[in-house]
């Protein structure tokens, strides 16, 4: 686990804050946007330790001006706020839907226009047998993410106040790209680094009577709409290098749970600069039908490079010695001479004793859900084909990798959610005195595979009246392991097998 006091990420001056920042502290607030002196000034986002967020204009670190105050009730205001504090004209969504215009007098709401919580169209589920909230209709249930414990696990989540529901989602960008499939694809593989088995999400459930006045509980669930796989498959390229010099081909990995279908690749070379994006024109594009796969597939390029004008004959057969290390920009010259490399011969690249190519382009597939539902994808991907090896006598390096933990969670109530299981209910026992103005329920979510899970949570009261939190939806990320192994490895090797770099 991570002992973690504060942490700052960010431009400074003078020892303190200042310019684009984001401060993180143990109870799990944050404060993210334009510092000047240590305090928020400008645009910037505040999360309290509760997990309520404001987002807009901030003076001295405290809200001015325009921002929305998003709760973890699931309520949303946007307008202006005076010393943090809401003030003048604003625009509420209940936790229900309702949508009226508020005006407030430094964090007092007048004018009266507050919808009755009966009629908040979502929170139906207050009724009682007769008519009339009872005590249902002076509780507040709000759902976040336990911050503080997330802060301490490898595995992140975030919740996000949207104005149907509450979304909880993982922090990584890596994995939200790998999800939407809104990244490039490379050799970053979402199921590497991490223990699948102990990455939960951690929640709270918080009950809290708007009038401070006492109410006593009878018991709490957790309403599950529907529990979906999420088939979507989330790709990343093994790089093919060593054991020979000339490696046409690279493999496609599917960490999802679902086939990638009928996909076809186009493909492009390129000159790189030094952080390795694209530079300059690239190359035409070619085109190259992969097919259907499951865990992976191996892909050649061979004939894209012959089609390009490479003599892809003689870089097979090929074997290029070099007397040393010094002489490397010799023996490449002397290379490009002997051999043909067409249209890609601008784009020859070099990385230690290898010639390499790279390569940018996108996939095109489809896969489909449980139901049968059909999704077209179409991604970016970045590779490097190594196309010929230097030979000199030197040895070449090593590498290497690490790894990590998650907290232990004793208090939590551990769910699991099922798969493909609708309309079901989850109890959630209620501990100690049920007479309460406040409660927190906390909870450890997880499951057997990437899903999505949309449920409420349902509070009893003793007097039969029932409250119902905003819905939330919760996309659980848990990657597959691909069991693919490549089919391309050469039969014998006059090189060894990790020859250039770290894939």
């Amino acid at each position: 686990p991570k002992t973690i006091y504060s942490s700052y990420f960010g431009d400074i001056r003078n020892g303190r804050p200042d310019g684009q920042g984001r401060l993180e502290l143990r109870s799990g607030e944050v404060f993210d946007g334009h510092w000047l002196a240590g305090e928020l000034n400008g645009k910037g986002i505040h999360v309290d330790a509760d997990g309520n967020r404001y987002e807009g204009q901030f003076v001295a670190g405290v809200p001015n001006g325009e921002g929305r105050l998003l709760s973890r009730t699931g309520e949303i205001f946007a307008g202006s706020f005076v010393d943090g504090l809401k003030n003048g004209k604003g625009r509420t969504r209940l936790a229900g839907g309702t949508v009226y215009a508020s005006r407030w007098a430094m964090g007092r709401e007048v004018g009266g226009s507050r919808p009755d919580v009966l009629a908040d169209a979502r929170v139906g589920g207050l009724l009682k047998a007769q008519t009339g909230g009872g005590d249902a209709d002076k509780v507040e249930i709000g759902v976040a993410v336990d911050q503080r414990m997330t802060q301490q696990s490898d595995m992140q989540y975030q919740h996000l106040v949207r104005d149907e529901d509450i979304a909880i989602y993982p922090q990584s960008d890596q994995y939200n790209d790998s999800w939407n499939g809104t990244g490039q694809i490379a050799t970053g593989n979402v199921y590497e680094g991490m223990d699948w088995e102990a990455a939960p999400a951690f929640a709270e459930v918080g009950l809290k009577t708007s009038d401070r006045s006492k109410v006593k509980l009878d018991s709490l669930e957790m309403k599950v709409a529907a529990s979906d796989a999420y088939r979507k498959p989330m790709l990343s390229i093994s790089e093919h290098y060593g054991c020979v010099g000339f490696r046409p081909d690279f493999s496609i990995v599917n960490n999802g749970w679902g086939d990638a279908k009928d996909m076809k690749m186009s493909i492009q070379f390129t000159a790189v600069d030094d952080e390795g994006n694209p530079t300059g024109d690239p190359s035409r594009m070619f085109t190259k039908d992969v097919g259907s796969f499951g865990d992976g597939v191996d892909v050649s390029v061979k004939s894209v490079l012959t089609e390009a004008g490479v003599d892809t004959a003689s870089l097979e057969t090929g074997r290029f010695p070099c007397p040393s290390v010094d002489s490397l920009n010799v023996c490449r010259s002397q290379l490009t001479n002997k051999i043909k490399f067409g249209e890609v011969a601008d784009y020859l690249a070099d990385m230690q004793q290898a010639m390499t190519l790279n390569a940018i382009g996108k996939f095109d597939y489809s896969w489909s859900d449980d139901e049968g539902h059909v999704y077209q994808q179409s991604e970016p991907f970045r590779t490097s084909i190594t196309v010929a090896v230097l030979e000199t006598p030197e040895e070449m390096a090593e590498c290497g990798d690490g790894g990590g933990g998650t907290p232990e969670a004793m208090r939590y109530q551990n769910i699991e959610f099922p798969i493909g299981k609708h309309d079901y209910t989850i109890a959630m026992p209620v501990r100690g005195n049920k007479k309460i103005s406040a409660y927190t329920a906390r909870l450890k979510m997880w499951s057997s595979m990437s899903s999505i899970h949309s449920f409420s949570i349902a509070a009893h009261f003793a007097d039969g009246s029932v409250r119902e939190s905003k819905p939330v939806t919760f996309f659980y990320f848990r990657p597959k392991q691909s069991l693919f192994e490549t089919k391309t490895e050469p039969a014998a090797c006059y090189l060894p097998r990790d020859m250039v770099g770290c894939g």
